[in-house]
């Protein structure tokens, strides 16, 4: 019995090709888009799990409030709080800190030779690191490491860029940063850091020699830089003890809060939920979000659940062709219960081959499109059994459904009226066939809108005008290793050299560059008014030659000068500082007095640019004239064909400044590089819509050939009493789009709420146009036409003679 069921379907299979092929490859195509976001998903609800204690593991944050209103949150805070915190509450079990520490680093080989990088993936951290987290330790203990001050660990990627295949351990590394730097053992290696952890770091230096420095010495409750994390104990109940925590606050510095008006409070964040819900200010990286993964789970299913409809579509309206079989197998004794196991098990086995085609389909995607995807853990996640047993029992689960509905209805024909030649014309429910295509074109018009805004808002912010000039912008790590103790002096002696070629036009020096966020900010007031009303500000630490060289618009009051003495206590300010101080006008802010403790004269204002992607909104920054605190240099060049340039470049810093690593990168590209993510989003939207529109047509198509198989008789009929092939064509055509054109009305109010929802996170965005709408409808009707065309046209053109011979 089984065998002739094999051979009936193997025949059917091959009797009708075309549809056979659209069936399981679009079933196919819906799985392996169904299991590539599911992967994503998986891998971002895994970040920071493979710590052991990773559900008892809190970040702290540090919340101002002022009258009562948050107005600020971030994710540093004071070095002397996780000591206070674990003395105070016997809950807390262990804690770490963390710093960054940022610079150059050198190693000098047996040889003589100096090798030199500048390395951004470097903390200063306490020696509990390696207890409070998972981390593993290829060398060294991890009761041992960073116990000394002068003792660093580093990655087993780093250990072989430093130190190729000897042994680093023992070795010594010097750091050039601009907080604490000097000589450092290496006495450990641990494993690259796992791709699902919102931390990653190659160097690992101990934070004694940083806590000696004189901004942290006298200022533990002062300066907030540091990344704390407590280890409580199993059982501890962390928002009873948040609640609590604010009272180290008030112990220690409640008073001097108090006078500017200021309350602060500890929250807790656990570990687990760092990357999809914090977006808070300073993170250590950019985190993922929460919305984009519920957004894509709904568009997973979608997806297959269109696969789904349209195979039972298909199945559906390939067994008019089969109904004179059931017929004539009921006549001769089949019963119904020996049908449906037919029909049932020829379903199983076309899902059964979609799913693995659509596994197989799947792993090549995540081989060839790696680097396009980038998603986290891609690989890690096919030997997950939780994924495939969630995946697999989604996608199970579906096929019964589906392959039970047309088995059902297959196997009920009247088997009477199919051998008097009358063929089933409500097969499925014509009704309820027409509301599967409405879901698919729904979904899939859903997505193409999605898709055009997302494009849209991409090229908004692409395309808007930065208040800034970044064409044309090299940006130069600036020399850790001077040759005299003035860093003043020797940028501006290479700055004169580089302005005597012709190819450069400006060269400047600043703590940070537009692109990145700011992370040294501080509280600043206006000094001579009523209240005292502190704000924060982002701090920027520039030469006199930077707003020329970013062609930064000055409107009112001038530039730093070049004498040092002259802007010592002189600050600069934007637009959106001007608007935070209360100054009536650019004019009325010159020569007054802001500050923290003291007062500091403005002596220019200038207008907003961009320092950051426009998905952020412009903050408050005060440019003070720090020329010796400088992390990089942008140099100007007029040339289009910089490579001449860059070449005498490199010649000229390693001259000027021997024994320093020379790293470079051009700005507009490092700028657009915060789009990145943005365009992963729109590429992947694009492709789902692809595959939805694919598969609605398929299963427009099924639909077609329904209606023309149901209808030829009709069709002969017309053409008798005179009727055009044009008429006819216009007749099934307009069947086939009255679904298309439902599914526009309600895609277009669901894609326009969800649209709007998305938009929220962009402190710059475009407006929702009506052209997206119709758009999106047009190519979905467009599309849907060529699709019901080949079989409308077919079923005009038939010779009415064939199809009335029978009557």
């Amino acid at each position: 019995m089984i065998q002739n069921y094999i051979t009936v379907a193997w025949r059917n299979l091959l009797k009708n090709k075309a549809i056979s092929f659209i069936m399981i490859f679009g079933l196919a195509a819906s799985i392996t888009t169904f299991l590539l976001i599911t992967q994503y998903v998986f891998s971002e609800f895994s970040y920071d799990e493979f710590h052991t204690g990773a559900d008892n593991i809190y970040r702290i944050r540090l919340d101002d409030y002022k009258q009562g209103i948050l107005t600020s949150s971030s994710t540093v805070s004071y070095h002397a709080e996780a000591p206070a915190i674990k003395e105070t509450f016997p809950e807390v079990e262990n804690f770490v800190r963390l710093h960054r520490a940022d610079g150059m680093i050198s190693y000098r080989k047996p040889s003589g030779e100096l090798v030199s990088h500048h390395e951004k993936k470097a903390f200063y951290a306490d020696s509990s690191l390696f207890d409070v987290f998972s981390f593993p330790l290829l060398k060294g203990a991890a009761n041992q490491v960073l116990r000394r001050p002068e003792s660093v660990v580093i990655s087993e990627t780093m250990a072989r860029k430093y130190f190729g295949r000897h042994n680093p351990i023992g070795k010594t590394l010097s750091l050039s940063s601009d907080w604490q730097g000097g000589d450092y053992i290496v006495e450990g290696v641990f494993a690259d850091i796992p791709v699902n952890s919102h931390i990653h770091f190659d160097f690992v230096f101990a934070i004694q020699n940083l806590l000696k420095n004189q901004q942290f010495a006298t200022g533990g409750w002062y300066w907030a830089n540091f990344y704390t994390y407590l280890l409580l104990k199993p059982g501890t109940l962390p928002k009873a003890l948040e609640s609590r925590l604010s009272g180290v606050i008030e112990k220690h510095i409640g008073k001097q809060l108090r006078k500017y008006n200021v309350r602060q409070t500890f929250a807790l964040q656990p570990l687990r939920s760092i990357h999809l819900y914090s977006q808070t200010a300073s993170e250590i990286e950019p985190n993922g979000k929460i919305g984009i993964v519920y957004v894509l789970i709904l568009v997973a299913f979608l997806i297959l659940a269109i696969g789904w409809l349209n195979f039972i579509n298909l199945s559906t309206a390939r067994g008019i062709e089969r109904a004179k079989e059931v017929g004539l197998r009921k006549a001769l004794g089949c019963e119904k219960r020996q049908l449906m196991q037919q029909f049932f098990l020829e379903s199983l086995g076309f899902n059964l081959l979609s799913v693995c085609i659509g596994i197989g389909l799947f792993s090549l995607v995540l081989v060839i499109f790696s680097d396009w995807i980038q998603t986290t853990g891609s690989f890690s996640m096919l030997v997950n059994p939780l994924f495939w047993i969630v995946s697999l029992t989604v996608i199970f689960s579906g096929f019964l459904l589906s392959a039970l509905y047309p088995a059902f209805v297959l196997s009920s024909f009247k088997p009477i009226a199919i051998l008097k030649g009358y063929l089933p014309k409500q097969t499925g429910g014509e009704s309820f066939r027409k509301s599967l295509v409405v879901f698919q074109f729904t979904a899939s018009i859903f997505l193409i809108i999605a898709t055009l805004v997302i494009n849209q808002q991409l090229t908004f912010m692409q395309q808007q005008d930065l208040g800034m000039n970044i064409n044309q912008q090299l940006i130069v790590k600036a020399p850790k290793i001077l040759r005299t103790d003035s860093f003043t002096n020797d940028i501006r002696s290479f700055k004169d050299r580089m302005l005597s070629h012709t190819d450069i036009r400006h060269v400047t020096a600043s703590s940070e560059v537009p692109g990145q966020e700011i992370f040294w900010t501080a509280e600043w007031q206006r000094f001579h008014q009523a209240t005292t009303d502190f704000k924060l500000c982002n701090m920027l630490a520039v030469d006199e030659d930077f707003i020329p060289t970013y062609n930064i618009k000055l409107l009112a009051g001038r530039n730093f000068s070049k004498d040092l003495s002259l802007d010592n206590e002189s600050v600069i300010i934007n637009t959106s500082a001007l608007k935070a101080f209360g100054f009536a006008s650019a004019e009325q802010a010159i020569n007054q007095e802001i500050g923290d403790v003291i007062p500091k004269k403005i002596v220019g204002v200038v207008n907003d640019f961009h320092q950051q992607s426009l998905k952020t909104a412009n903050r408050p920054i005060i440019f003070q004239h720090i020329p010796w605190n400088g992390s990089f240099l942008t140099i100007g060049l007029r040339s289009n064909h910089p490579g001449q340039s860059i070449a005498m470049l490199q010649k000229d810093y390693q001259e000027a400044f021997p024994g320093n690593a020379f790293e470079f990168f051009f700005l507009d590209d490092h700028f657009q590089r915060q789009y990145e993510s943005d365009e992963r989003v729109a590429d992947l939207f694009s492709w789902f819509a692809v595959v939805a529109i694919s598969i609605a047509c398929s299963g427009l198509l099924g639909l077609a050939m329904f209606t023309a198989k149901n209808r030829t008789k009709e069709i002969g009929i017309r053409k008798v009493v005179g009727a055009s092939i044009g008429s006819v064509v216009m007749l099934l055509s307009r069947d086939f789009l009255r679904p298309v054109g439902l599914a526009i009305l309600l895609a277009s109010p669901l894609a326009w709420y969800a649209m709007t929802w998305w938009l929220q996170d962009f402190a710059y965005k475009t407006d929702i146009k009506l052209w997206i709408f119709l758009v999106a409808g047009v190519l979905a009707a467009g599309i849907a036409l060529v699709t019901v065309s080949f079989h409308s046209v077919k079923a005009a053109l038939t010779n009415p003679v064939k199809s009335l011979r029978g009557e």
